[in-house]
């Protein structure tokens, strides 16, 4: 019979099972994990902001190219609650928005039901912001937004 102690052990070990990285076949992945280790170097010293309000604090519930749903993504998910205000964690201009869908549940077939904000940066890049409450972005396409 297991104990406590043994039944805690085998949460805990299922809990990082299923939340941990997946292998992927995305080279970027392979990339991104060098960064992480520090085996190589970013040629930009942009220092992003979480994106969120200073001050405050989210837990962070699924990580980069993790197992659930990022599997090849670079993306974070923090848990909010509905109507949380969501900051740029780096400037830019906004090149799209998507904000009228009442749509969203874990299956794929959602996915582009989606609400959204992506921000295109000086250097090309971009971040999107997703999962956003209906009709809650306060910006649109064009407007320039800076970090925070």
């Amino acid at each position: 019979m297991c104990d406590r102690t043994c039944y805690s052990f085998f949460l805990v070990t299922l809990f990082f099972q299923v939340t941990s990285c997946t292998v992927s076949k995305d080279t970027r992945r392979n990339e991104f994990i060098q960064l992480q280790k520090g085996k190589i170097k970013d040629d930009t010293s942009f220092v992003y902001t979480l994106p969120y309000e200073a001050g405050k604090k989210h837990r962070m519930v699924q990580g980069y190219f993790s197992h659930f749903s990022h599997k090849n993504r670079a993306a974070l998910d923090f848990k909010m609650k509905r109507g949380t205000i969501i900051c740029a964690a780096r400037g830019g201009v906004v090149v799209r928005v998507k904000q009228d869908s009442n749509k969203g549940r874990l299956n794929k077939k959602y996915r582009p039901d989606g609400n959204m904000v992506i921000i295109q940066h000086n250097d090309g890049s971009r971040a999107g912001y997703w999962h956003l409450k209906q009709n809650g972005a306060m910006v649109k396409v064009g407007d320039t937004v800076v970090q925070g």
